[in-house]
């Protein structure tokens, strides 16, 4: 089913291309190609575009080969210093997929998708960098009627979702608020291509106190949140009656908390409120106590390395470079999954009710990167339904809804919820 206003299907029209990949040449740009090669319908007008010429062919000849019957990309060059030839392109397309180097090239290319009324969707980790994002284009993107769906690959996707459909199953089967969703990763095996180490070593060029601000739990939300309590005990580890036993080791935590509270924030007031007292706070399972210890310390020891100049310098060398990443194949069936328990906020000393939503899918990590980036983007071309009666603005996967959930599930995913 078709669902667009009218001021977004007017602007549309003779725009060229569907979907515009920017980034493609690189680790989780190709993949996101192949995806859509694979998965999205065989008439899609898409275009490929980077700042190789050289390279974008050699992608076109792969993906041609995947399969040569379907509409092939078109090849678009395009420096990103020169926004006479940027904004050509975006403004030639509906929806823009961003997956380059955010801290580099990815505000020129928000401003664009703004200035030129294109839904856009990224995979930008980096804190800081979306903080300027939505103080510098909320509001323009809200006026303008653009949708920028930030942060939507496997970070933090899956965990977004799941916040939202396990807040909701407790609302529509209890008509209850949430006091807190507690996620774990089940199942999820950290290789960092090229593009995301560079992220990460990016994050250290910033002010101490932009840093320390984007550690705080509201960073990104539009109103300021409860304080959260403390939720694991001094060994970093927590036990839940439906979870098990998990640990404060999840690499990602505090950027797909700020994420998910972003979400809560915007919702505040809306048909889609997850209720005043609400926190999101993000675990990885674990087996034993000593095997929970050990994940506590792994990641100590890594944000370590990404905290320290020397560490930093020595760890490149034997890191992958941009445009490089963990083998492909292998990866291909390395499943991820991921469970959450939306708790409800409970006056009373009874034990309060609680649903449960789950995530799984066969591929690894960037695979599912490329499945929720693909996925995403057909969901603002075909349908554009966002929650909570919004029209554009910095917004998050939630925003997608039950039409991104049902694009994930037809594509392969395994998605469960309901009340336990």
């Amino acid at each position: 089913m078709r669902i667009m206003s009218s001021p977004v299907d007017e602007r549309r029209k003779t725009r060229k291309y569907d979907i515009l990949l920017l980034g493609a040449t690189g680790y989780t740009g190709s993949l996101t190609a192949e995806y859509i090669v694979r998965h999205l319908p065989t008439n899609l007008k898409w275009a490929i575009a980077g700042r190789s010429r050289s390279k974008l062919e050699t992608l076109a000849r792969k993906l041609k080969d995947l399969d040569p019957d379907r509409l092939q990309p078109e090849i678009e060059v395009v420096s990103f210093k020169d926004r006479k030839e940027l904004d050509s392109v975006v403004k030639d397309s509906k929806v823009c997929v961003s997956v380059v180097l955010y801290w580099q090239v990815g505000e020129v290319i928000v401003k664009s998708c703004v200035e030129n009324g294109t839904d856009y969707v990224d995979v930008a980790g980096d804190i800081p960098l979306l903080r300027t994002f939505v103080e510098k284009y909320h509001d323009m993107a809200v006026t303008a009627g653009v949708a920028l769906i930030h942060l939507c690959g496997v970070f933090a996707g899956p965990q977004d979702l799941l916040a939202w459909a396990s807040v909701r199953e407790l609302a529509r089967k209890t008509s209850r608020k949430t006091r807190e969703v507690i996620m774990s990763f089940v199942e999820f095996e950290l290789s960092a291509s090229g593009g995301t180490i560079s992220s990460l070593m990016a994050e250290n060029t910033y002010d101490p106190q932009a840093i320390k601000q984007a550690r705080q739990p509201w960073v990104l939300s539009p109103v300021e949140g409860v304080q959260t309590s403390p939720s694991t005990n001094f060994l970093g580890m927590r036990r839940d009656p439906v979870l098990g036993l998990l640990s404060g080791s999840s690499f990602g935590a505090d950027e797909n908390r700020a994420l998910v509270h972003r979400t809560w924030g915007l919702f505040r007031g809306t048909d889609q409120d997850y209720g005043p007292n609400f926190q999101y706070n993000e675990y990885n399972k674990a087996s034993s106590t000593v095997a929970a210890l050990l994940s506590v310390l792994k990641t100590v020891f890594l944000s370590s390395i990404m905290k320290i100049n020397l560490l930093r310098r020595i760890a490149k060398v034997f890191l992958p470079a941009p445009g490089e990443g963990p083998d492909i194949e292998k990866t291909r069936h390395s499943p991820v999954k991921f469970e959450a328990v939306a708790i409800a906020d409970s006056t009373d000393d009874t034990e309060p009710p609680r649903a449960y939503a789950s995530f799984s899918y066969p591929s690894g990590a960037y695979h599912t990167t490329a499945l929720f980036l693909a996925q995403a983007a057909a969901s603002l071309l075909y349908s554009r339904t966002l929650a909570g009666n919004f029209s554009g603005g910095c917004l998050t996967p939630a925003f997608l809804g039950d039409d991104l959930l049902g694009r994930l599930r037809e594509a392969g995913a395994n998605i469960h919820v309901d009340l336990v």
